[in-house]
């Protein structure tokens, strides 16, 4: 059932319930009313009646039938109403329904209902049957008192009473009831009518934004309801046609962006895919098509379907599990030596996936030629520079007379020679670890067996600089399972970086601690690890520098690392040390005010 039809039967029916109820009311109002009517003039025409009576009637003890009865019924006549005159006993004298023996016949009326409420209460009423005419009336009677002597006394001598037929009443009721059913129906008609054109009325406008809103599902966007009005309907109209042109922005402000961004995605150098929950592919960029060689029918299946790389998977898993971004480094299937970084990335509560791949190879072959080639050049000039060192030591050793200047020059040369064998083998060093090549020899060992050999190494420079080494390592600390002098070197490292930056008369404080990591890699599972900090009340490091003194030959001060000496690959060497015990390093300084190396090993 459609709306309109919703409506009019609405209207219908609640136009029905108010007729019906008025119907109901007006004609128990009508019925109340005409029986009101009637009994006063029942009672009108008893009193009226009655006072003829007490003038006409004979003395009580000359009644006879032949004296009483034609009275009765011309008064009958004159009300047209039916008269009954009984006598104090019960006798009827008289009766308009009733002469001769009939009347003579009637049974005693002192019993009637009517009868014995005139008696005790001075008039009585009641509608019932009537036996002696087989007819319902409305009885109302009145006693009727005869003057005697004195004149002041009176005599009951008798009961009067007029009746009216019920079937007058009721005829007159239906004839009322008639009207008012006929003006109901009436109304009601008029009610469907109007019902039918006001829905009419109502519902065009409804019907209009109905197939606007079909035309705008339809995807047809210029569609507009007209407005013809200045009501809520009108109202409404303005409000859909305002709200149909911000959806006609928005949509064409979403299909600029989804063109910009679709132009973007196609001329990217890296590969983007968009995985559902399932895997599954639901978008690929050409440039993610060409490195994962995916078929033409690749959206909707299953990335581990169409292209098979275990390491691809478990980063999809690693990042499904932690809801976290995955990252990893993992090699293609489909170019020589390929190799890319992968970062997977959920979005929209892990239900979908956008895994991005850079492609490093040209990078890691760059880098892997880099570090050959100082590694071979570093090789290279280790030979030379140790005979230059000898030639040197040799010369200076030598009891042959030289000038003052000559000596400078070869010991100058000396300590050149020197500098650059202590930088060739920190290179050389540094691309072992780099390349991998160092093969770790680990040992469970306690932090504290580090204390004394650092304390030999540094104590000469701590008492020249006035500088206070603080070992605050506890006892109850586990041990870990390191390469003793490759964590050494570690150690030796950031406290000689600490000592070159920290002023005289500074303080540095070595302290460990145990903790717990969240990483990734073990699906969320907590590692512990044992941290590692150096703290000094040195110089400390600018924030822009921050993120680059792990780098090989970074220095922050040059001026003053040039005075101090070194290589400038301290803190490179100990990352990479880090880094090749599936450690992390990293620092917390401000400027002025001091700097905290932190070193996490796992246990």
């Amino acid at each position: 059932m459609n709306i309109r039809a919703q409506l009019t039967f609405r209207y219908i029916i609640i136009v029905l319930l108010v007729l019906f109820a008025m119907y109901l009311y007006l004609g128990t109002a009508l019925k109340g009313f005409l029986s009101h009517r009637i009994t006063e003039d029942l009672e009108a025409h008893a009193v009226l009646t009655r006072e003829i009576l007490i003038e006409k009637l004979p003395p009580k003890d000359n009644f006879t039938y032949d004296a009483i009865d034609p009275l009765i019924d011309r008064l009958g006549k004159i009300s047209d109403a039916r008269v009954t005159f009984i006598g104090v006993d019960g006798t009827v004298w008289g009766d308009t329904e009733r002469d001769g023996a009939a009347l003579r016949a009637m049974d005693n009326h002192l019993t009637r209902p009517e009868v014995q409420d005139a008696r005790q209460l001075g008039s009585g009423i009641r509608d019932r049957y009537s036996d002696t005419t087989q007819t319902e009336f409305r009885y109302y009677a009145m006693p009727i008192y005869q003057r005697t002597l004195p004149a002041e006394e009176s005599e009951l001598i008798g009961i009067f009473r007029v009746a009216l037929p019920m079937e007058t009443v009721n005829t007159a009721i239906g004839t009322l009831r008639q009207i008012v059913l006929f003006a109901s129906v009436a109304g009601l008609m008029l009610a469907i009518v109007f019902s039918i054109f006001s829905t009419g009325v109502i519902i065009k406008p409804i019907e209009k934004l109905t197939q606007m809103t079909q035309s705008l599902a339809a995807g047809r966007i210029d569609s507009r309801v007209p407005v013809d009005s200045k009501n809520e309907l009108g109202r409404l109209s303005r409000n859909f046609n305002l709200m149909a042109d911000r959806v006609q922005e928005q949509i064409d402000q979403i299909s600029e962006e989804h063109r910009r961004l679709d132009t973007i995605l196609r001329n990217m150098g890296e590969g983007v895919l968009l995985v559902n929950g399932a895997f599954e592919i639901t978008y690929a960029n050409p440039t993610a098509i060409s490195m994962l060689s995916l078929p033409e029918t690749h959206i909707g299946k299953a990335l581990i379907e169409i292209n098979r790389i275990p390491e691809l998977q478990e980063l999809l898993q690693i990042a499904e599990q932690t809801e976290t971004v995955a990252f990893a480094e993992i090699r293609l299937g489909n170019i020589a030596e390929p190799e890319a970084e992968v970062t997977v990335v959920p979005v929209a509560a892990g239900e979908e996936y956008v895994i991005v791949i850079h492609d490093v190879t040209k990078e890691r072959q760059l880098e892997r030629i880099r570090v050959d080639f100082v590694a071979n050049v570093s090789h290279e000039l280790r030979t030379p520079l140790t005979t230059i060192r000898g030639y040197a030591e040799t010369l200076l050793n030598e009891d042959a007379t030289r000038t003052k200047a000559q000596e400078q020059f070869v010991v100058k040369i000396l300590n050149h020679a020197s500098r650059l064998s202590r930088l060739v083998s920190d290179l050389l060093e540094l691309s072992r670890l780099e390349s991998g090549d160092v093969e770790l020899k680990r040992t469970q060992c306690h932090l504290n067996s580090f204390y004394a050999p650092l304390l030999d190494v540094f104590e000469p420079i701590l008492e020249e600089s006035e500088l206070v080494l603080r070992w605050d390592i506890p006892e109850s600390l586990p041990q870990v399972r390191i390469d003793q002098q490759l964590f050494m070197q570690v150690l030796v490292n950031l406290i000689d970086n600490a000592i070159k930056y920290t002023p005289d008369g500074g303080e540095i404080t070595v302290s460990a601690e145990t903790c717990r990591r969240e990483t990734a890699e073990e699906s969320a599972v907590n590692s512990a690890e044992i941290v590692l900090h150096v703290r000094d009340t040195g110089i400390g490091i600018p924030m822009e520098s921050q993120s680059r003194v792990f780098e090989r030959f970074y220095r922050v001060d040059k001026g003053r690392a040039r005075e101090m000496g070194g290589t400038g690959l301290g803190l490179a060497i100990a990352k990479h040390i880090v880094l090749r015990h599936n450690g992390r390093i990293w620092l917390e300084s401000t400027l002025g005010r001091g700097c905290t190396f932190h070193v996490a090993v796992p246990l």
